[in-house]
């Protein structure tokens, strides 16, 4: 079954299409925009002007592309800056008035288990996945928003799932206020993190998860810069494992930086520049919290999650 999605989420918007048989799912186009559609609305309640005509223009190029794929089922996710913005329901409207693209606003915790569904989904074939595939394992999706957890066994339900707002774009916001960072906010934003994952995850999960997933951008693009990718290359991503050291390392190289010296930076992406040391920052307090020395990056992830969810029917499509 051929399926069109779009994620809307707090930094990016994405274009997947796929054909999907039985639990394997073939991509055919994956396309990452950086449209930073939360702009401010950590501090406004709202979208902002600039950020919805961005957004709006990346959506129009993806519906065509989408529509051009002639899918059986298509979809928009929203994710968590339209679970709180002001007036975020009727955007979407509009889109879907524009778009043809009907939508779905992600609970959190959904969001967080269709990650986990995609973000593993590929592990029992991979000889580099094998080892985490066989127990239960945590999954990290850090967005621009909100960030969520999942722990279970690969190709099952998770046993957990929570979404905490501590995004990469939400905490920039919040506690960077020079460029670079003065070192007390980099403490200050860890501590932050830190303090949510302690107050979210029960500490008898977290001490008991032997081994972690990382997907979306923040993993993807700590692996291509630790690799000096100049050109971004998903076979090489796909299953590299980051060890605390690697992350700690990389929090350390990127907190001394301006944001127009870490875009100069191999594997950082445009848009990006700015909210990645938030992100590392993320990975590594989450592998401090659960006591695990080292993350696997996924590359599937959401996208495979909601992708499977459609052509299984366990996704209705409003």
């Amino acid at each position: 079954m051929k399926v069109a999605v779009i994620d809307l989420g707090t930094n990016t918007c994405r274009l997947f299409l796929a054909r999907v048989t039985g639990d394997v799912v073939r991509q055919d186009t994956r396309l990452t925009t950086v449209v930073r559609l939360g702009e401010g609305v950590g501090e406004s309640g709202r979208l902002l002007p600039a950020a919805v005509a961005r957004t709006r223009a990346c959506l129009r190029g993806y519906a065509s592309r989408a529509r051009a794929y002639r899918p059986a089922r298509r979809l928009l996710i929203a994710t968590s800056v339209l679970r709180t913005a002001t007036g975020g329901r009727s955007f979407l409207h509009e889109v879907e008035r524009e778009s043809g693209f009907p939508w779905r606003v992600l609970a959190g915790e959904e969001e967080g288990a269709l990650a986990f569904r995609g973000g593993t989904s590929w592990l029992a074939a991979s000889p580099s996945g094998a080892s985490v595939g066989t127990a239960p394992l945590l999954l990290v999706d850090i967005g621009g928003g909100s960030t969520e957890f999942a722990v279970g066994v690969a190709g099952e339900t998770p046993t957990f799932v929570c979404s905490l707002e501590i995004g990469v774009v939400r905490l920039t916001e919040r506690f960077f206020r020079t460029d670079p960072p003065q070192p007390e906010a980099v403490t200050a934003l860890a501590e932050h993190v830190a303090a949510a994952i302690a107050a979210g995850v029960p500490e008898r999960l977290r001490l008991a998860v032997p081994a972690a997933v990382g997907v979306a951008g923040t993993y993807t693009t700590l692996v291509a810069n630790k690799l000096g990718l100049t050109a971004y290359d998903a076979s090489l991503v796909q299953g590299h494992v980051l060890s605390h050291a690697d992350i700690d390392q990389a929090v350390g190289r990127l907190a001394v930086l301006t944001s127009a010296e870490r875009g100069r930076l191999p594997g950082i992406q445009p848009g990006r520049e700015d909210v990645i040391l938030a992100g590392a920052l993320i990975a590594r307090e989450a592998l401090r919290a659960f006591g695990v020395e080292a993350v696997t990056v996924s590359e599937s992830d959401l996208l495979e999650g909601v992708a499977l969810a459609l052509a299984d029917g366990s996704l209705p499509v409003p």
